[in-house]
């Protein structure tokens, strides 16, 4: 049959793809989608390998928790986004996880930066740094102008390109 591990880390693709389209269609990652993503990977990976795969897999889901924790509590993101960081360590394992996070970063400063600047022109450095400085991004302040007329960033699409490109290198990358 194969590496099991390819198709376990495909799930994660998948349900980190239902996510993105949540996350751009209503600017959230459902508990619906993260707890079931979360506690399958866990039965998956107990049927298939066993207490060791079960503990291992629990052991990504809160790696995938840890990398985003911080970001969540200071509330540049979302806890959906931790949850669904978890859910693809769940089904995906420590090493996948650990790789989308670093791709999925690696794709979301240039997201960042590209929303920040369509939102203010020539002006969004300066805003950037005003709001990181004040505290500003914390009370979500200089975003609420205008909102609707403003571009939004959502990591949800960040987490998919960088599940797809983790799966892609699956075998090429160094662990």
């Amino acid at each position: 049959m194969g590496d099991p591990m390819v198709v376990l880390k495909g799930v994660a693709v998948a349900g980190s793809f239902v996510a993105m389209v949540t996350d751009l269609r209503h600017g959230k990652i459902y508990n619906w989608l993260t707890f079931p993503l979360i506690f399958s990977g866990w039965a998956v990976h107990a049927w298939l390998f066993g207490a060791a795969g079960l503990a291992a897999s629990v052991g990504a889901t809160c790696l995938g928790f840890a990398l985003y924790l911080g970001f969540a509590l200071v509330g540049v993101i979302g806890m959906g986004d931790v949850k669904l960081l978890g859910g693809v360590g769940a089904w995906g394992g420590w090493s996948f996880v650990v790789w989308v996070f670093l791709f999925a970063s690696v794709v979301s400063i240039p997201h960042a930066l590209l929303i920040q600047y369509l939102n203010y022109g020539r002006d969004a450095l300066g805003m950037l740094m005003t709001s990181l400085m004040t505290g500003a991004f914390l009370r979500k302040s200089i975003q609420d102008e205008n909102r609707s007329s403003r571009y939004r960033f959502f990591l949800g699409l960040d987490i998919l390109l960088g599940c797809l490109i983790a799966w892609f290198l699956a075998g090429r990358l160094p662990w």
